[in-house]
């Protein structure tokens, strides 16, 4: 019936959207699963910190779940905080993206070497500046990447202080100066794959 149209078409829409989310939460939880999981991994063997009950190369089971988690988080809250921040962040093409995450790598090679944890810190620092420099900058990259390396900050204190895992050098409250910088370069490269991921099949310039 023609009446009905209009409903149909709304209803394939929506259909639409639910399965580019549902891919989306898929493939974010994917990355954070098996790269967060690899760094951490890469953590464990250069002595950076360790499990109380390690199962496979010296992690605990639950470690890919927290890394896939954690990924939705950044990469689902990025794009819809982004409005209410006044931030119209024009999505990356996704090999760019993958680029991006080569950031995230080069921080967790910065943390795992035996420097003083100070220098650890300033250099993570120094790569942060440079990616949010290259990724366009923008107030709003330092709101969200400040919000997600206190929450991910606030998560691993409650981890250690439950015996979950430790750090070997700890500074402040069971955890090191550097790992702030960790998150805030997760914020960027994850949240701009998310950017990427979240768009409807309309937005990329399909029918």
């Amino acid at each position: 019936m023609p009446a009905s149209s209009p409903w149909l078409e709304a209803r394939g829409h929506l259909q639409a959207e639910v399965l580019v989310k549902g891919w989306a939460i898929c493939w974010l939880f994917l990355l954070g699963a098996v790269l967060g999981t690899g760094l951490d991994a890469f953590h464990v063997h250069s002595k950076v910190e360790h499990y109380a009950v390690p199962v496979l190369f010296g992690l605990a089971w639950w470690v890919p779940l927290l890394f896939g988690v954690a990924a939705v988080a950044i990469g689902y809250s990025h794009p819809m905080v982004d409005p209410l921040l006044g931030q119209r962040r024009v999505p990356q093409q996704l090999m760019l993206c993958i680029v991006e995450l080569v950031w995230v790598l080069l921080a967790y090679v910065v943390s795992a070497t035996s420097i003083d944890s100070h220098a650890k810190a300033g250099l993570t620092t120094i790569i942060y500046l440079n990616f949010w420099f290259v990724t366009g900058r923008g107030w709003q990259n330092v709101v969200l990447s400040l919000v997600t390396a206190i929450t991910g900050i606030l998560v691993e204190m409650v981890l250690v202080a439950a015996g979950a895992f430790s750090y070997l050098h700890p500074d402040f409250i069971g955890v090191p100066y550097w790992l702030p910088c960790i998150y805030a370069c997760a914020s960027l490269a994850v949240g701009d794959m998310g950017r990427y991921l979240f768009l409807s099949s309309t937005t990329r310039g399909f029918t």
